[in-house]
């Protein structure tokens, strides 16, 4: 974000604007999509089913829950 100096009863304050889009920058999702179409087909099989509720198992070797 952006800020300026404001004043509000004769004290600077800052102010704030949101920061403007450039249109060239791709949003998050466009780029999650072309890095996920670069990983082989092979790679993506070799991922385990059960990935997002043990990550604490694949990560530090906890017990499965």
């Amino acid at each position: 974000m952006a800020t300026t100096s404001g004043r509000k009863n004769g004290i600077a304050t800052p102010v704030t604007r949101p920061a403007r889009r450039s249109h060239s920058v791709p949003r998050i999702a466009k780029i999650a999509q072309r890095l996920g179409s670069m990983i082989p087909s092979s790679e993506l099989k070799a991922i385990p089913k059960d990935l997002s509720s043990q990550i604490d198992y694949y990560v530090y070797g906890t017990p499965k829950k």
